[in-house]
């Protein structure tokens, strides 16, 4: 029984295994342009000024800003376009969603205590989200490389013996055994010798190379695939105003990650004799993630001017992730066109795992014009190349991926100009985001213009806001053997509508 021969190894071998890819460690380390109609409209640059309820998740500062207790929350509309490009090949899909983006409640206690040098403290609870994954991309091209190569990458050193079927198993048995007990490339190795893309050298069980049967000189591929989720973060606030000069602020916060990807792959245009061709593969992936981060912040008052400095901890995060798969190809034999379709139908269960997202620190700058209006600028630097994952009892896995986001990701540096002018209980806001590339392979910066008002009817407001985001990214079609680099160029209009009320 191979269970028997296995059963120590799958002890061992299910602690070390993870599922994700660098594509989806950039998908969980992204952030977006998203909060309250006031603070987007405004781009975000809040550092140095507070009294917004999104703001608070920037600089914990921000609460003891509020001269009374407030209540609000924000909903917006995204419309995207995403433009993918691969090998020179270029198509559009859209998308469209209404979000819940922000909701938060601060708590104003004034001090009468007229020899305290504390005259101010503020308690919050808000929830921001910073990051939505949603997004429907399509990709193709013509390729010198094929998919046989992601199977044969895998199957390399995997004896053949592991990946037979025998009378007595089925499908499912036998993926889910080799996942258990021998890892995710012995799974990959099945599916591509059960599709009949891949065959050992020859037909002995200890043999671990393996040739393609499928041929091309030029294969025409399709990716299509659909994201879906969001990061969202819950900050408990705290922070206190110091004779009427220095606000001071912290949080905890709790972080809670949901992601999943479809993935549609689809490769035909193979020679005529070429003995498999037009194949399907389709993957699934599930993650979600917990954890927590702290942050601390302080806001200078000096006349006119206002500085800010927050330093975000580093984002300490659990990730579980589940995985599905399914391959289907044709072939001739014997005069008959044959289709072979492995469905396992197993969902794969991956051992926990910490992903760590680095720290980040924030200086700002605000000049406010007596009562008619200001000007504010935000710079925030962040290493992404630091972001790691890792296991309790470490994963050779893991490590790889480590070192490839070391070479592959760099630090992003992001500047936010935000203005805003008040005619009475009329407010008009612009603004301007800027962030540098996270890769080196990517050509242009983040980029974004906002555009916002709002009404002040003393006990409540409402605010608008227009945000026309654009944000090109670069990903590779699989983790390995077929790795050719796709970009997915963003063009999002956000519009987003906040009403508060102080209470």
């Amino acid at each position: 029984m191979r269970s028997l021969i296995y059963m120590g190894i799958a002890l061992l071998m299910s602690q070390f295994i993870a599922s994700q890819t660098l594509n989806d460690v950039i998908q969980l380390t992204q952030s977006g342009l998203n909060g309250s109609a006031r603070y987007t409209g405004m781009a975000g640059a809040f550092g140095a000024l507070g009294g917004d309820l999104t703001a608070i998740g920037d600089n914990p500062a921000a609460s003891s800003v509020f001269l009374e207790t407030e209540i609000g929350g924000s909903t917006n509309f995204r419309s995207r376009k995403n433009e993918g490009t691969f090998l020179g090949t270029l198509e559009t899909t859209e998308d469209r969603n209404l979000y819940l983006d922000q909701f938060g409640i601060v708590s104003v206690f004034n001090n009468t205590n007229l020899e305290s040098p504390w005259l101010r403290i503020s308690a919050s609870i808000s929830v921001n989200r910073i990051a939505t994954f949603d997004q429907q991309v399509s990709v193709n091209g013509l390729n010198t490389s094929g998919i046989s190569n992601y199977f044969l990458h895998f199957a390399d050193g995997i004896a053949f013996g592991d990946i037979q079927l025998f009378d007595d198993e089925t499908i499912s048995e036998i993926y889910q055994y080799l996942g258990d007990e021998i890892g995710f490339g012995a799974q990959q190795a099945f599916l591509g010798y059960q599709s009949f893309i891949i065959d050992p050298v020859n037909f002995d069980a200890d043999q671990r190379s393996y040739i393609s049967n499928i041929n091309s000189r030029q294969y025409r591929q399709d990716l299509d695939y659909v994201n879906t989720g969001f990061h969202r973060k819950t900050s408990f606030n705290f922070s206190a105003l110091y004779q009427n000069i220095l606000h001071l602020g912290v949080s905890l916060n709790a972080h809670r990650i949901q992601f999943s990807n479809n993935q549609e792959f689809f490769e035909t245009n193979q020679d005529l004799e070429s003995f498999v061709y037009d194949v399907a593969f389709n993957n699934y992936l599930s993650t979600i993630g917990t954890g927590i981060s702290t942050q601390f912040g302080a806001i200078l008052k000096l006349k006119n001017i206002r500085l800010g400095l927050t330093y975000d901890s580093p984002q300490w995060i659990e990730i579980e992730d589940q995985t599905e798969q399914q391959i289907s190809t044709f072939r001739f034999q014997n005069n008959t066109e044959i289709q072979e379709t492995i469905a396992p139908n197993v969902t794969n269960l991956f051992a926990p795992y910490q992903l760590n997202i680095p720290s980040k620190t924030s200086v700002s700058l605000a000049y406010v014009f007596n009562t008619h209006g200001l000007i504010s600028v935000d710079y925030s630097t962040q290493n992404l190349s630091n972001s790691t994952l890792s296991q309790n009892m470490g994963s050779s896995f893991l490590g790889e991926l480590n070192a490839e986001i070391r070479n592959k990701l760099k630090p992003t540096n992001t500047l936010k100009i935000g203005a805003e002018y008040r005619l009475k209980d009329l407010s008009l806001r612009a603004g301007y985001f800027y962030r540098t590339k996270n890769q080196n392979i990517i050509t242009n910066d983040d980029q974004a213009i906002t555009l916002g008002f709002g009404f002040d009817f003393g006990g409540s407001s409402i605010n608008f806001s227009l945000v026309q985001f654009n944000q090109l990214q670069s990903f590779q079609l699989f983790s390995a053997g077929l790795t050719n680099a796709y970009e997915i160029t963003k063009n999002l209009s956000q519009f987003t509508l906040s009403y508060n009320f102080k209470l």
